[in-house]
């Protein structure tokens, strides 16, 4: 069982932080407002399964046989109560992504409305567990994550499928819904199926995980996000052939750092130039190596400037 729980442990530390970079990558490509809701969407989720699922385990590893009984289920119940919080924002992100990602507005009052009735749950919950014993606590938490977690991934199901966004598109956006509601309902099927045991953690937790990956890695691998657009196309400056030159930026790779300048998605590149999605991702990367850059706005302002240079000069 220790093996087996060092093991999942490190997969979800790989996949809490695989999910966090892919997203991080993914804005500096594409500073879009959704995305920046499932950072702290992927943030707020891992914070509660590192806190609230991970304390425990590492609370009977390092004191459980050296504490009083009613010492440890006094402080595993206040760990569970204190890592609600983080749950709480998390569905409350997963929500504003869904929104932000179909091209809708949260409403204005959204955010102070479900922090007061999420809170409020939780305030409850606390008063009702405060004189429980672990054992006993234990059936209330995973009945309210298992009611909250299925009407939340709902919600953002629902509200990914309605949207008119073209980035993402209808496709990758059913392909998401599929993903936070799948996950949801296999979480809550853990809970309610399986008895309370370390294995029942262990499957919750590794599926919590696997969730928000899931999300990150079909967004940066099979999405193509379109970036902001250019109003007309941008001519390349005078200097591009030293620009060439000094990167040693071969006619194929020229050809893509036009079409990025233009404001064209990676799509719509292999579309134009006839080559893969695939293609055009391996080259724009070496492009960015070569030249030093992060990102297209990096890039696109580096050949911007060579106006500046050679008016300069």
């Amino acid at each position: 069982m220790e093996l087996i729980s060092l093991v999942i442990f490190v997969f979800s530390a790989a996949m809490a932080a695989g999910s966090i970079l892919l997203v991080t990558r993914m804005l500096e490509e594409y500073p879009l407002p959704f995305l920046k809701s499932l950072f702290y969407h992927n943030l707020f989720i891992s914070a509660f399964g590192f806190y609230g699922i991970w304390g425990q385990f590492i609370i009977v590893a390092l004191a459980g046989s050296r504490l009083d009984p009613a010492l440890y289920s006094t402080i595993s119940v206040i760990s569970l109560l204190l890592g609600l919080p983080f749950l709480v924002f998390g569905w409350m992100m997963l929500i504003r992504f869904a929104a932000e990602a179909s091209g809708l507005r949260p409403g204005k009052f959204f955010t102070l409305l479900f922090l007061i009735v999420n809170f409020g749950i939780i305030a409850a919950l606390g008063m009702v567990l405060r004189e429980m014993e672990f054992d006993d606590a234990l059936p209330l938490f995973r009945y309210y994550y298992t009611a909250a977690a299925l009407v939340y991934a709902l919600i953002a199901s629902f509200t990914l499928l309605k949207g008119n966004s073209d980035s993402p598109s209808a496709k990758d956006r059913f392909i998401i819904a599929l993903i936070v509601s799948g996950g949801a309902i296999a979480q809550a099927l853990v809970l309610v199926l399986i008895p309370h045991s370390a294995w029942m953690a262990l499957a919750f937790v590794f599926l919590l995980f696997a969730t928000i990956t899931l999300i990150s890695l079909w967004l940066s691998y099979r999405t193509d996000l379109k970036p902001v657009r250019l109003p007309e196309p941008m001519p390349l400056p005078d200097g591009i052939e030293d620009f060439i030159s000094l990167h040693e930026i071969s006619p194929r790779e020229a050809e893509i750092i036009r079409e990025i300048c233009n404001g064209l998605s990676n799509q719509e590149i292999a579309d134009k130039l006839f080559i893969s999605l695939q293609t055009v991702k391996d080259h724009t990367s070496r492009i960015y190596m070569k030249t030093n850059v992060r990102n297209r706005m990096q890039l696109m302002a580096m050949v911007r400037g060579l106006d500046y240079q050679n008016r300069g000069d």
